[in-house]
């Protein structure tokens, strides 16, 4: 059989790190789909490799689109170096020399927005949450939001149904800052739904993502964020899928798909995008993923609203203490 050959164009920044750090390590394929595939190194790490026009933590993105169903199956042997994947049958290769290198975490020099710009955002990204098919989780929004809708009764279905008491506890939870008690309900979220990164997995990650980007916007005020999402992570390894494991860990780490970044990146910080567009391109990912997620963040930036109107309303209080004792000189 010829050698299939392909080109990346891009590869994430922990993947580079990795490889420099790990010549001719050993893969193996764990699962392969149309347009993806994941190796396992290390036991329980995942690579992602697509040629879908997206890429996540760990991952690749190559020029071709052909099946690669076509050339790999589960179990078979790689090598990573740091310029070129190979399969060790020698009949399928990625060149990683011309790629560029795509930031896991550009968001981190980026100015955040005004609390009243997010606001308004949030409200849009909803509005258009509701009038999206109410697939998976999506009925949920009104009572999560705690928001009215004029369209008609939006349907649930079997699994936002049993699911609802306890994603609704959960960010509640959330919101009284209740971190143990949001914990414990989690365990009834971890894992619940179908597919390769079940729903409640993804609505999640949502959050992870957005407590550490606060946690480092603003360091000390946070201090549960890094146990909190190392204890979501940890349980996902013996609760939820292994594809859905790594996602966890990387939301946990403030790391996501380029897509959902972008997203979240128009949500918070000084970015001029088209909002609905990239919203469109985050619901298109999976069966119901996609939307599990926005229901996530729409719920995670209505708590970050919270805690940064908190955080302002405590520093301008304590600016008007800190005139008040200053001396008042004598005439």
């Amino acid at each position: 059989m010829l050698i299939k050959e392909m080109n990346a164009i891009l590869v994430a920044d922990d993947l580079v790190d990795f490889l420099e750090d790990h010549p001719e390590h050993p893969a193996l394929v764990h699962s392969v789909f149309p347009h993806a595939v994941n190796f396992l190194i290390e036991g329980e790490e995942l690579i992602t490799l697509t040629n879908q026009d997206d890429i996540t933590p760990m991952g690749l993105l190559v020029d071709s689109r052909v099946s690669f169903r076509q050339y790999l199956k589960p179990g078979d042997k790689l090598v990573l170096d740091v310029d070129r994947v190979t399969t060790v049958k020698g009949v399928f290769a990625v060149n990683l020399r011309e790629a560029q290198v795509w930031q896991t975490r550009s968001w981190m020099h980026l100015t955040p927005r005004p609390i009243e710009e997010l606001d308004q955002l949030n409200l849009e990204l909803s509005n258009w949450l509701l009038n999206q098919p109410a697939l998976g989780l999506l009925p949920l929004l009104p009572r999560l939001m705690r928001c009215s809708t004029n369209s008609t009764m939006v349907k649930d279905n079997l699994y936002s149904r049993y699911i609802a008491d306890d994603l609704e506890a959960f960010t509640i939870a959330i919101q009284t800052s209740e971190w143990e008690r949001a914990l414990e309900l989690a365990d009834h979220l971890i894992g619940f739904g179908m597919g390769s990164t079940p729903a409640c997995d993804d609505f999640l990650a949502a959050y992870l993502i957005i407590f550490k980007i606060a946690d480092e916007l603003i360091p000390g005020r946070f201090p549960w964020v890094r146990e909190f999402n190392q204890a979501i992570a940890s349980k996902a390894k013996e609760r939820s899928t292994l594809i859905s494991a790594n996602m966890l860990r990387h939301a946990g780490d403030g790391k996501t798909s380029r897509s959902h970044q972008d997203l979240i990146q128009a949500c918070l910080f000084n970015e001029k995008s088209d909002l609905e567009k990239l919203a469109s391109r985050v619901i298109r990912h999976g069966a119901t993923s996609g939307g599990d997620f926005l229901l996530g963040l729409v719920c995670a930036l209505d708590w970050y609203r919270t805690v940064m109107m908190e955080y302002t309303k405590e520093g301008e209080q304590a600016w008007v203490e800190s005139v008040r004792l200053q001396s008042v000189p004598s005439i």
